[in-house]
């Protein structure tokens, strides 16, 4: 009886690996038949987008509303180069919409960024002590040149993700200037600005959506992004050119300059909300 018992054990124990192997198998075979994806290598993205600003500073007044404007505020057009710095290949075995399948996610990139940033912004209409009102219309315009790094997390293949990210960088500057006119006279000035170049800083928070997901690679050729960002930066003002359109030309600043009766601080705001939508373009 005792032998038969431990020969019974011994039976079951060798064939134990044999039912181990025959689970384990369809997976084995399953995760054969799954294809490699293929992991971003690299993107690049353009966009086009609308900020929102408010200075600091009360820059003058129109109608009866104060003017706080900020050369952040108007037209951005964007364009960024992406580098993952964190890829990860995902295996899905559960897949409802495509089966089991494998797909690259990128957790940490690195994102270098330019573009071209416009404002018109800011007209104010003020009355001068000798009589009359003074119309000044300003005119701001930058580059802006960043390195920031975003965080990604997706919701699946061929699904959308959400990323956040934060940098910062240069504004290399385009047109700062104000054009002024005025009621009782035809005189007419221009204020060109040259402030030394500020540094900025920036978050912000996206979504994007693929729209060409292959199957076959797991990855997604082209995707749609909208992304809300916040900019920080501030231009530092101390000397400044005045032109009459007689031709006169003098060098200024804001302490002596009669015909600017607000922002007398050399610090001036260009911090801005934007909301942009663009295009990213994977290349794997």
């Amino acid at each position: 009886m005792i032998r038969r018992s431990i020969f019974s054990c011994v039976l079951l124990l060798s064939c134990l690996p044999i039912f181990v192997y025959a689970q384990d198998e369809p997976t084995a075979d399953l995760l054969d038949v799954i294809e490699e994806s293929y992991p971003t290598l690299f993107s690049m993205k353009i966009s086009a987008g609308y900020g929102l600003g408010r200075a600091r500073q009360l820059y003058g007044h129109n109608g009866g509303s104060e003017v706080y404007w900020s050369a952040g505020e108007g037209v951005k057009l964007d364009a960024g180069f992406v580098i993952p710095l964190l890829p990860a290949d995902i295996v899905n075995l559960d897949g409802e919409e495509f089966g089991p399948e494998r797909f690259p996610i990128v957790g940490l990139e690195m994102e270098i960024g330019s573009g071209y940033h416009l404002s018109t912004g800011g007209t104010t209409f003020d009355s001068l002590p000798t009589g009359g009102y003074m119309r000044t219309e300003r005119t701001a315009s930058y580059v802006p040149v960043t390195l920031g790094f975003n965080a990604r997390a997706t919701l699946g293949a061929g699904l959308p993700s959400i990323f956040v990210g934060a940098g910062g960088g240069v504004h290399l500057r385009g047109i700062l200037e104000d054009d002024i006119s005025f009621t009782e006279s035809n005189l007419k000035l221009k204020r060109k600005y040259d402030p030394p170049v500020p540094f900025s800083l920036y978050a912000v928070l996206g979504f994007e959506l693929p729209l060409l997901y292959s199957v076959d690679d797991g990855n997604s050729l082209i995707d749609l992004f909208m992304q809300a960002k916040l900019i920080e930066a501030t231009n530092y003002i101390y000397d400044y050119q005045i032109r009459a359109n007689d031709g006169a030309t003098s060098v200024m600043s804001a302490s002596r300059d009669q015909y600017l009766l607000h922002v007398k601080e050399s610090a001036r705001s260009s911090s801005s909300a934007s909301l942009s939508l663009g295009f990213k373009i994977n290349l794997y």
